[in-house]
């Protein structure tokens, strides 16, 4: 083999290992992993969503950690070798030539967790979120009875369940009627939030006549002056005039609360001591809000799952209702988040 051929021979190899050292990998792999980072956060961050509730559930304390900041880094490094030798031997001497090529790549990503502790524990988690942002997810297009049904506990008096052992009541029927009505008039365009100097809820000056019993029924059941067409909206238990409703909303950890006491749990666990019975009122059909299941073996067919005092706890894949208010519940935790920078210990773990 001449000089002059080994040398053609070498150039195609050389040439691939520079074209591949050189070529960029950040933009094509940008999009499988920003859908892989993703899915896994939203995963996890469901996941720590129902653990925590059946923390709840056990009188365990719950904890939140939230992820900060994910950075990937991508390692690639490769390397030609090439030897060649002439050899001059008589009779049979022959040339000989050794290529040898080398690719090797890698990526290390790093995630950041903050846990959600003191202040912003305090102004996420136990502050009570404002009636008029509950009103106005109403007005958004929101169910009334998921957004009112899960995130209050009175409105005017008027009252909803509460299922934690140390306060539990019952709904009243006043509450249904209410809600009711408030979907009624909604739908027709009736009812609507604005924000003047205060909150504002008012009815339509000129509606059907077919609605008027019902406007009438309405501002009955909240005590609300018959004439007036505007009241204010404010936090609290006692309304403090006929012009005024007074919603007594939950703060994200008593709406946690209030849902953990509402789904059932192995017998086993109540007859030991180790929680107590959940709520169940003699109204309607009731069917908790969120129905969550248990088994001793890992489920196959969830939505998501974890594993907790020997047993699996998880939502089925085909439970629409039960998905629809925990993905409710991740919203209003979401929304409540203090995006304020706060000084906080940070756990930062680099994955392989």
């Amino acid at each position: 083999m001449s000089q002059n051929n080994m040398n053609k021979g070498l150039i195609p190899v050389i040439i691939t290992i520079l074209l591949i050292s050189c070529k960029s990998v950040g933009p094509k792999t940008l999009p499988a992993d920003q859908f892989d980072f993703n899915t896994s956060i939203s995963d996890a961050s469901n996941e720590q969503l129902l653990l925590n509730l059946i923390r709840l559930r056990y009188n365990e304390p719950p904890v939140f950690l939230k992820v900060s900041s994910v950075i990937n880094q991508y390692t690639r490094a490769g390397g030609v070798d090439a030897r060649a030798g002439l050899n001059n031997a008589i009779p049979t001497g022959a040339n000989s030539a050794t290529v040898g090529a080398n690719y090797a790549w890698s990526n290390t990503p790093t995630i950041t967790y903050i846990p959600i502790s003191g202040r912003e524990f305090s102004t996420n988690l136990l502050v009570p979120l404002p009636p008029a942002s509950l009103l106005g997810m109403i007005q958004a297009g929101w169910p009334i009875d998921l957004v009112l049904d899960l995130t209050i506990f009175s409105i005017n008096g008027i009252k909803d369940d509460i299922s934690r052992p140390s306060a539990r009541r019952e709904a009243t029927n006043e509450f249904f009627e209410l809600l009711e009505l408030w979907n009624k008039l909604n739908r027709a365009g009736i009812l609507g939030t604005r924000k003047e100097d205060k909150e504002v809820l008012f009815f339509q000056k000129n509606f059907q006549e077919e609605y008027e019993e019902d406007v009438t029924q309405f501002k009955k059941l909240l005590s609300l002056e018959p004439e007036l067409n505007e009241f204010t909206i404010s936090y609290g238990v006692i309304q403090k005039s006929s012009s005024e409703i007074s919603i007594l909303s939950g703060s994200i950890w008593e709406i946690m609360l209030n849902l953990a006491w509402k789904f059932g749990v192995p017998e086993e666990h109540i007859e030991s001591g180790r929680t107590k019975v959940a709520f169940r009122p003699a109204y309607r059909n009731y069917v908790p809000p969120l129905n969550i299941r248990y088994s001793k073996e890992k489920p196959e067919r969830k939505f998501i799952s974890v594993f907790l005092h020997d047993y699996w706890f998880y939502i089925d894949v085909d439970d629409m209702r039960t998905k629809r208010n925990f993905s409710f519940l991740q919203l209003l935790l979401n929304l409540a988040e203090n995006t304020a920078n706060l000084q906080a210990p940070v756990v930062t773990v680099p994955t392989n």
